[in-house]
């Protein structure tokens, strides 16, 4: 263990190998359950196949590096690429079982918060033996501020109506009624957690990026005992940070030493632009930055000119800030096709946003701060691909060509037709 509390999230790099194990053992069929993991950038992955165990697991990070790594606490018959539960075009996803999962933090991270919220669960767990309709799988000491509580359910009446949809939504009103209990008995619960079958719990047996401990399976018999007697036992990376026995704050762990030291990030200003169209249900531009893979921008632009023509997207503009390449197709495209096209193409990052967020919100200018000043801003490149524009089979996105007209590049359109409002959606954000 650290003598000081120094972890960093970025010495996870190559912690998790082909070597290491994850035990699976506790879900019935890891292969139909949905592993999620966010990494140093802050963003979400998903896995792209089934994991079936650690192995395979690892495999699908290829060379992403996990901080923090969850699974899904419902089971599905295909856990891949799962759509939105507001998502109606596409195939409702079939709800094969969802786990009762509670959780308990009592921030902020020190042994005698640990040791209240483990009497908090152990209360609950008391509490759970009264409902028949349950039966008690395992605990797990969550790597920070509490543990999981995780149940299954013994009456399966709702996992055998025909309709996908009718289905996921009997699970989750028994989940709310049960939450409901659960809340008016005085168990202080994340009320987020238990009632969402699309919701994700952190995966025992990896770290918590936050801490470097490791999310642990544990005992009810060390449930029973205090927290500081078994605590040793537990887990964590050799940088972790320490717990302290008393917390009397809510600031940063770490020392005041080691913080004064520690260079204070520039909070950095930005324009952004979302790929959504506005008017529009369900339709998206596809505006995003090229992968940093394809190079720099003369030949980053000869392998989208290469999609654009593979996928028929009609006049594209292009933009530089230097070292990366900015790309818009304004075309209301559904966004589910996007996503598969984003896909397909190794757009990761717009893959994510649309699938979450059912939007992505686009850089569009260099960054400022207060010191640095203004960063390199973009410079128009061209409009290209317009020999696509006759094959192209989407309307026109006016939102998205009243932008690139404002960025330099107005492209001229054709007699198709045209969709949603004038006006893009935009924003001004600030990021360390």
């Amino acid at each position: 263990m650290a003598e000081a509390a120094v972890f960093d999230p970025a010495v996870l790099e190559g912690y998790y190998s082909s070597q290491f194990e994850i035990d699976l053992s506790w879900l019935n069929k890891p292969t139909q359950h949905q592993f999620r993991w966010r990494v140093l950038e802050n963003r979400w992955h998903s896995s792209p196949r089934r994991v079936r165990d650690s192995v395979t697991l690892v495999k699908a990070f290829r060379k992403s590096i996990p901080t923090d790594v969850y699974v899904s606490t419902s089971s599905w018959l295909n856990p891949v690429d799962l759509p939105r539960l507001h998502d109606l075009e596409s195939p409702a996803p079939i709800l094969l079982d969802h786990l009762v999962v509670f959780d308990i933090d009592v921030p902020p991270f020190s042994q005698t918060n640990m040791e209240t919220a483990r009497k908090l669960a152990l209360n609950l767990h008391q509490w759970m033996k009264e409902k028949d309709r349950y039966s008690f799988s395992h605990v797990t000491f969550s790597g920070s501020k509490g543990f999981h509580l995780f149940y299954n359910d013994l009456q399966r009446d709702t996992f055998q109506i025909a309709d996908p949809r009718q289905r996921e939504e009997a699970v989750r009103k028994a989940r709310k009624e049960l939450l409901e209990e659960v809340v008016n008995a005085g168990h202080p619960v994340d009320q987020k957690i238990t009632a969402d079958t699309r919701r994700i719990i952190r995966l025992p047996g990896t770290v918590h990026g936050s801490t470097g401990w490791i999310c642990s399976i544990i005992t009810l018999e060390q449930l029973q005992q205090p927290f500081k007697t078994w605590m040793n036992s537990l887990e964590r990376h050799h940088l972790a940070l320490v717990m302290p026995r008393k917390a009397k704050t809510k600031k940063s762990l770490f020392s005041r030493d080691i913080k004064s030291t520690m260079p204070v990030p520039e909070i950095q200003t930005s324009i952004e632009v979302s790929t959504h169209i506005p008017g529009t249900k369900n339709r998206s531009a596809f505006f995003e930055w090229l992968p940093r893979s394809w190079g720099l921008p003369p030949e980053a632009v000869e392998k989208a000119l290469q999609l654009c023509i593979d996928f028929s997207l009609g006049s594209t503009a292009f933009w530089t800030d230097g070292k990366r390449t900015l790309m818009l197709v304004p075309r209301a495209i559904p966004r589910e096709h996007l996503a598969k096209i984003a896909k397909k193409n190794g757009f990761i990052h717009l893959k994510n946003e649309l699938k979450e967020k059912d939007h992505a919100w686009i850089r569009v200018s260099g960054n400022y701060g207060e010191k640095s000043g203004w960063e390199e801003d973009l410079s128009p490149i061209n409009v290209l691909a317009q020999e696509t524009n006759s094959e192209c089979k989407w309307p026109w996105s006016e939102a998205h060509l009243n932008l690139a007209e404002r960025m330099g590049l107005p492209i001229k359109r054709d007699d198709g037709e045209r969709a949603g409002k004038q006006e893009p959606s935009i924003r001004i954000v600030q990021r360390e």
